[in-house]
């Protein structure tokens, strides 16, 4: 195969996966434009009719005027990402019936398309309202998440709509979605009976896996993520605090070995060293030791996490994680939240704006035989003020 060929396989490949791959696709009001630029923005007006009251007519007297103000706010094309990779002329040559642009083009895509989605979910929490364990019985949220059962499905899916609708000054509810994790769709599959759901189907299909009672189900693995470790004493010596199979291991004395965090002189000192080598894996302090380079990829980029710290806890943040796998063998300490944020809302809620995709760059190397291929995405992300009131974050256990 040419490297023209290669291009051309290559291209199509990733746009046609891209395209089927992208669950925020379908979910928020993305355009794909050929004429954005960093650091540009996209202006959109709204207006605000919350002053516009129904009054009572008095006869022979003058009607009172209200006001219908209107506002503007900018979404900024702030997003460049790339994914670069080196392809040696013997792999495009050599490869017999394998068409490597097709192949890689797609895997590509896939990869590409995941981590826009990733960065759309993280607007979820941007929502006016939460949903969570306290919505399913009464008017309120409490702050806890909803484990998922025969009796709280049935319950969040008739209720999720009411909380909504009241929330968006009984908006008519249109077009509307959940989009939730794959352990959470078998779960409504498992509790909501006579309802079929096609996990397996789903991928190429921006995620779409089915219907329930009031909207169309889209999974996606990319959802953000919610964890807190909390203490109640002191740290010791070979603790261990464990995050999707990273181990951080708590130490009164810093060795070499990678993860070790240093029990500082009391509890909010240990958390805030926790913190520290969470936001900063690579680098060693007198506070930590860096994690091993694989470690680091998984908290930066598969995980995409970051931690706070408070006197009593390290609250920890997943951008795109899905779900958090957590434990700890402190005796002081639990991971008492856990938890990832699904949406639930009208379709359009968020704003997304995408550079039309454009051909992949290939660049011969001079100092080896071979092609570097570029394939990147220019993005712009925004919830605006009235898209918020249109969705739920929804607290899903994990």
């Amino acid at each position: 195969m040419s490297l023209t060929n290669y291009k051309v396989a290559f291209d199509n490949a990733y746009e046609e996966v891209f395209q089927k791959v992208l669950v925020a696709k379908k979910i928020a009001n993305t355009r794909f434009k050929s004429d954005l630029r960093f650091g540009g923005s996209v202006e959109r007006f709204s207006y605000d009719i919350s002053g516009v009251r129904v009054r009572t007519v008095t006869r022979g007297a003058a009607s009172t005027i209200d006001t219908v103000t209107d506002s503007n706010e900018l979404l900024t094309v702030n997003l460049e990402k790339e994914a670069v990779f080196h392809i040696s002329d013997g792999e495009v040559t050599q490869t017999g019936p394998l068409n490597p642009g097709e192949v890689i083009g797609g895997q590509v895509a896939i990869k590409v398309a995941l981590d826009l989605d990733g960065r759309v979910f993280n607007e979820v929490t941007n929502a006016f309202q939460t949903f969570d364990n306290g919505d399913l019985t009464t008017l309120a949220s409490t702050g806890t998440p909803i484990t998922l059962s025969s009796t709280t499905v049935p319950q969040m899916v008739s209720r999720m709509p009411a909380k909504l609708r009241r929330g968006a000054n009984q908006e008519i509810m249109t077009n509307m979605v959940l989009v939730i994790d794959s352990f959470g769709a078998s779960d409504v599959v498992q509790y909501l009976l006579g309802k079929n759901i096609d996990l397996a189907g789903s991928v190429f299909k921006n995620g779409y896996t089915g219907d329930i009672s009031n909207a169309q189900v889209y999974v996606s693995e990319k959802l953000k993520s919610t964890a807190a470790l909390t203490s109640t004493g002191t740290f010791s010596d070979g603790e261990t605090v464990t995050i999707n199979g990273v181990v951080f291991t708590f130490k009164t004395t810093l060795g070499a070995t990678a993860g070790q965090v240093l029990i500082g002189a009391n509890e909010a000192a240990s958390q805030t060293n926790l913190t520290a080598l969470i936001n900063a894996p690579g680098t060693t302090t007198a506070q930590g030791v860096a994690l091993a380079s694989a470690d680091q990829l998984t908290i930066t980029d598969a995980l995409g996490l970051t931690s706070v710290a408070s006197a009593h806890a390290s609250t920890l943040t997943g951008v795109g994680s899905g779900r958090l796998i957590v434990s700890q063998t402190c005796a002081n300490a639990t991971w008492n939240k856990n938890y990832i944020h699904a949406y639930f809302g009208k379709k359009g809620a968020i704003d997304l704006v995408v550079q039309d995709l454009s051909s992949v760059d290939m660049r011969t190397t001079p100092d080896r035989r071979g092609t570097n291929v570029f394939s990147s995405y220019l993005a712009g992300i925004k919830t605006f003020a009235d898209g918020a009131k249109k969705f739920l974050d929804v607290w899903i256990a994990a």
